[in-house]
């Protein structure tokens, strides 16, 4: 991995193949959720680690959203890729957005998978269930690091936003060492990015040209789809691919899949079975 330092905080990335470029953005908890689909995407493979995923100090300042977008559109400066294709996973979905507003240069196509379920994205008809349904268990995770139990805070959110069988997944995907350094790398989201989540403002949807590949898990939950429904009709260029069989973890779990939907811009509103 190599790293730089932008704007006192340090990014990572792996930069692989030659070609057009894709820069990986992943979510949030940990910084290994686009290892798996690295290795199926052809040409130029830029896979960032975000600040505060790098396995260095943790950041103690506040990183906002806008400021995760400012490193990736530095990332692409740096390695003069020229405009990419940015794929995202959910939390990394609201920095893509983001990017695309501040650095409409460097976008070429966004790649949205499964975007986050905060209040600025969802369904309002759907705000209640999932405060009731996700809320207790993020503020019990959030309590859990607060006192220093980033094990327990781990737990907590993805067995409620992952399935309770997401530890198996991450064991035959990453090993235990890789659990292990998860683990580690979920201090900053509890401590530092959810926060900044809570903080951001999503820009207007309708500002983005750019065009937009939108992929769900068949088995993530309803407001998950209708999330991605209305965030699909609120771009001005916007397709929806679904992955039979996949939820939130559908990165570590459907990598060839997910490969395939984003080589294949021209799906809308299709299904992609295993």
């Amino acid at each position: 991995m190599s790293t730089t330092t932008i704007d006192g905080v340090t990014i990572g990335w792996t930069d692989t193949g030659a070609g057009d470029a894709t820069l990986l953005v992943h979510a949030g908890v940990f910084g290994a959720w686009f290892e798996p689909l690295a290795g199926h995407l052809p040409g130029r493979v830029i896979r960032m680690l975000r600040a505060g995923y790098t396995g260095g100090e943790v950041p103690r300042e506040p990183i906002e959203l806008a400021a995760h977008a400012a490193h990736a559109a530095a990332l692409l400066d740096l390695l003069g890729t020229g405009p990419a294709t940015v794929v995202s996973h959910s939390s990394g979905c609201a920095i893509a957005l983001q990017l695309a507003v501040d650095r409409p240069d460097l976008v070429a196509r966004l790649v949205l998978s499964e975007p986050p379920l905060i209040d600025e994205l969802l369904d309002p008809a759907d705000l209640p269930e999932v405060r009731t349904t996700i809320g207790p268990a993020l503020g019990a995770a959030m309590a859990a690091a607060a006192r220093g139990d980033i094990p327990a805070a781990f737990d907590t959110f993805n067995t409620v936003v992952c399935g309770r069988g997401y530890r198996a997944v991450l064991t035959d995907v990453l090993g235990q060492e890789g659990i292990a350094r998860a683990e580690r790398d979920a201090e900053f989201f509890f401590t530092n990015e959810v926060p900044a989540l809570g903080r951001w403002t999503p820009p207007d949807p309708a500002r983005i040209s750019t065009p937009a590949l939108l992929v769900q898990g068949a088995a993530s939950p309803g407001p998950t789809h209708r999330l991605i429904a209305r965030l699909a009709a609120a771009l001005p260029d916007a397709r929806v691919t679904t992955i039979a069989g996949a939820n939130h973890l559908l990165p570590l779990t459907h990598p060839t899949e997910l490969a395939g939907a984003i080589c294949q811009p021209q799906i809308t509103d299709t299904h992609v079975t295993s």
